[in-house]
């Protein structure tokens, strides 16, 4: 039997292609820096303007560096970064296909069901027990859909952990070294910067067992 077709947007090193993969897609990533370590079909490319025709589904995740709560405490850096989620947003509703676009808590993009179609939910760690012995992960990430969606409840006990920057201490969050990152993340194949950047297999396995019934 043929598995659908997704083409991942601005892969990464592939955590959210490993839970499309295992929610019954075959994949295709696309982005302009190498990805040595993406588990798929790999191709460098601009995802901006790389052809969308032969897919049954489309992800993206653009740059998120523009919208973080980071790039708002330094404007100059955040300047520096493109802001690419209206331009791929109309990208993706203009070829007809159902799609996902995936970015930070402070992005513009929906958080629940809107008038026009698309459909935004918000997706925690503490939602699928990820995390490790010292505490729950947070990385709450937003997912935007022209197909509905559903959101399980966020269970927010105890200490939360972080996977960004490079380790340490930020304010009351705990952040976690490579190996511990991984554990949490439930990825195992990444580098430690990698996994900064990187969603949870997880979250997407979760929408991609509900966006592949709308291509089956």
């Amino acid at each position: 039997m043929r598995r659908p077709l997704l083409l991942d947007l601005f892969c990464g090193a592939g955590g959210a292609a490993m839970g499309y993969h295992q929610a019954g897609f075959d994949i295709v990533g696309v982005d302009n820096r190498p990805q040595p370590h993406y588990p798929f079909e790999f191709i460098q490319a601009d995802a901006i303007s790389y052809p969308l025709d032969g897919f049954d589904a489309i992800h993206a995740s653009p740059p998120c560096q523009h919208y973080s709560r980071l790039g708002a405490m330094h404007p100059a850096r955040r300047n520096g970064h493109p802001a690419l989620i209206e331009q791929t947003r109309e990208l993706l509703q203009a070829t007809g296909l159902p799609w996902v676009i995936e970015n930070v808590e402070d992005a513009p993009m929906a958080h629940q069901p809107r008038l026009d179609g698309t459909w935004g939910i918000v997706l925690c760690g503490s939602m699928f027990g990820l995390g490790v012995e010292r505490g729950y992960l947070r990385r709450h990430r937003l997912f935007e859909s022209n197909i509905p969606i559903a959101q399980p409840l966020c269970r927010h006990r105890g200490p939360a952990v972080g996977v960004y920057g490079h380790g340490g201490h930020s304010g009351k969050h705990r952040m976690l070294y490579r190996d511990e990152a991984a554990q949490a993340m439930g990825i195992g194949w990444m580098t430690r910067d990698e996994l900064s950047q990187a969603i949870p297999p997880a979250y997407t396995e979760l929408i991609g067992a509900q966006l592949v019934e709308v291509c089956g």
